[in-house]
C-alpha cells in the first residue's frame, strides 16, 4: 500500500512540475518571454515557445509587449519589426530512434540589425521520438511606445491587448 501511495504522489510531482504556465519569464534561454532595452521608447520583445501552434508565440509576444508599453508609463505600441523562427523536425506517428547531427544557430543583433549564423556542431546525438511534432518557435518584435493618441492603424492599444490576449494565457495553462 504504501508503495502504491508512494507511485502516486511521484506520478502527481511529475505532472506538476512538466504542466508549468507557457507564458511566463524565460529563465536562460527556456521558454517564456524577455525583453532588451533599446532607447527609452523602444525594445526588443521575444517569446520562445514549444508548441503545436505559431500563432501562441506571436501572441504571447504581442501580449508581453503590451504589458511592457503600460510597465514603461506608456499607452500604445507599434511594431517596427517582427521575426519569428520555427525549429521542427518531421517525425513519423509511433516510436522512433534515430541518430542527429546538430547545428548550433547563433544569432547576433546589433541596434539596426541582426545576424544569424548556422554552424554545424561536432556532436552526434541520439534521438528518441514518440510521434510529438511539436516546433521550438521564437517571435522576436522591435517596438516603439508612445503616449497620447496612437499615429496609425498599426499601433496597438496596449490595455486592450492585454484585455484580448491575457484569455489566452487561461486557456493554455488550464
Amino acid at each position: 500500500m504504501n508503495k502504491f501511495i508512494t507511485l502516486i504522489l511521484m506520478t502527481l510531482l511529475v505532472t506538476a512540475c512538466a504542466s508549468k504556465p507557457e507564458y511566463r519569464p524565460a529563465n536562460k534561454g527556456s521558454v517564456g518571454y524577455s525583453e532588451q532595452k533599446i532607447t527609452n521608447d523602444r525594445y526588443r520583445v521575444q517569446f520562445k515557445s514549444i508548441s503545436h501552434s505559431v500563432a501562441n508565440a506571436a501572441d504571447f509576444a504581442l501580449l508581453r509587449s503590451a504589458e511592457l508599453t503600460q510597465e514603461q508609463g506608456f499607452d500604445w505600441f507599434v511594431v517596427t519589426s517582427k521575426e519569428t523562427f520555427v525549429e521542427s523536425q518531421k517525425v513519423e506517428p509511433g516510436s522512433a530512434i534515430g541518430l542527429s547531427h546538430q547545428q548550433r544557430i547563433e544569432r547576433r543583433c546589433g541596434l539596426i540589425t541582426c545576424e544569424t549564423y548556422r554552424r554545424p556542431s561536432n556532436e552526434v546525438g541520439i534521438t528518441l521520438n514518440s510521434g510529438d511534432n511539436r516546433k521550438e518557435v521564437h517571435s522576436i518584435l522591435e517596438i516603439r511606445m508612445g503616449k497620447g493618441m496612437m499615429p496609425n492603424d498599426s499601433s496597438y492599444n496596449a490595455a486592450d491587448v492585454i484585455e484580448n490576449l491575457s484569455q489566452k494565457i487561461d486557456k493554455n495553462d488550464k
